[in-house]
């Protein structure tokens, strides 16, 4: 059941890490605008610092693009397509869950969320309520005609600018899509902060086009997965990133560990969905977990990991592992040693001490 009519656009960079890619189980290559080899990182709109690699490390596309590319392909594999038609109200019938939409009324023994960070399904398991969230907001500009060029491979980075996230450039087919990100409690910097950034790249805000701001929603260990016949993947599960703020990889990941507890519940090998939650917890949860103390401490203290990541060429090669998907986040704390402790003590005295200023300015229970 898809909202609107496909293709549509939806919020997003429509950057797809090598990683991610590795996960999606099909090619692709059919949607894939530009290959990336490089990033340009900056701290706080200073002085960039251009780092390659010699294999991609992550591909551009649109939501447009690929959500219907997936769809056809679904719909090859003999899923039924209903788009233009929302799902309004879920309701457990005491054997299968209704699903009523604005043109009919279905059954079926399971239900996937995967209507995104402001979902139904998410709502009525009572997830959305529990997640920590971030908010973005993004534009699209054209290609300035003297930088085409430049933006072919090269993705930029600001670091360090917005509490909890960053700010962004990729390049697309015809268009640049510049961004930036950050906690919600932040938001009212996100406007000025992509002003600043557009200007930091001699692009015109004003020029923007489908100024759009949305919602990172960020799972907590105790938000719920399933209820009754309805099981949650990606964004309609908080299953973000917490320090990239990306979550295709995640919504690929939890798409197939859901396809494995849905076919063995049909087939009656089990009796319910829990196998789907024991999955997460497993294989997911721990790396959003790792993610988010990365996450508390580099923003702790930007700037010199930042200059680590410029100035280090270890620094830089261990990062396009882990975008590559060559590493994990537990593989890299393994390679940390004993300093893998370290980075748990003190992000979780970053996260105290974030949540203590956040009460003395009203902004958290």
């Amino acid at each position: 059941m898809e909202k609107y009519p496909l293709p549509r656009d939806k919020p997003c960079g429509g950057g797809v890490t090598l990683r991610a890619a590795s996960q999606a189980g099909v090619d692709l290559g059919p949607v894939v605008e530009r290959t990336i080899y490089g990033a340009r990182i900056s701290l706080r709109l200073g002085a960039h610092v251009d780092l390659w690699h010699p294999l991609p490390l992550a591909f551009m596309t649109q939501r447009c693009r690929l959500d219907s590319y997936l769809a056809s392909l679904a719909a090859q594999a003999g899923a039924e397509i209903h788009d233009g038609e929302p799902a309004v109200a879920l309701k457990w019938d005491g054997a299968k869950v209704e699903v009523r939409t604005n043109k009919n009324t279905y059954y079926s023994p399971i239900v996937v969320g995967a209507d995104g960070a402001n979902g139904l399904a998410s709502r009525i398991l009572g997830a959305r309520q529990t997640f920590e969230e971030a908010v973005a907001l993004e534009g699209n500009v054209p290609f300035p005609p003297q930088a085409a060029q430049e933006w072919q491979e090269v993705i930029a980075l600001d670091l360090g600018g917005i509490s909890g996230g960053y700010g962004w450039v990729f390049p697309k087919g015809d268009h640049l899509n510049i961004g930036v990100g950050g906690w919600k409690y932040a938001a009212r910097l996100l406007r000025p902060g992509l002003q600043s950034l557009c200007a930091r790249y001699d692009l015109r805000f004003h020029r923007l086009e489908n100024l759009r701001g949305y919602h990172l929603p960020l799972r907590r260990p105790y938000s719920p997965l399933v209820g009754r016949g309805i099981l949650l993947v990606g964004d309609a599960a908080g299953l973000v990133d917490p320090l990239s703020g990306e979550g295709i990889h995640m919504a690929f990941v939890s798409a197939s560990l859901a396809a494995e507890a849905i076919g063995a519940y049909l087939e009656g090998k089990a009796c319910c969905l829990s196998s789907y939650v024991q999955a997460i917890s497993r294989h997911v949860a721990p790396e959003l977990e790792i993610s988010r103390q990365l996450h508390e401490l580099f923003h702790l203290a930007p700037p010199p990991y930042v200059l680590l990541l410029q100035r280090s060429r270890h620094f830089w090669r261990l990062f396009c592992h882990l975008i590559r998907g060559e590493i994990d986040y537990r593989g890299l704390m393994r390679l940390l040693g004993p300093l893998a402790y370290l980075v748990k003590y003190f992000s979780h005295l970053a996260q105290a001490r974030r949540q203590n200023r956040l009460r003395l300015l009203g902004l958290l229970p």
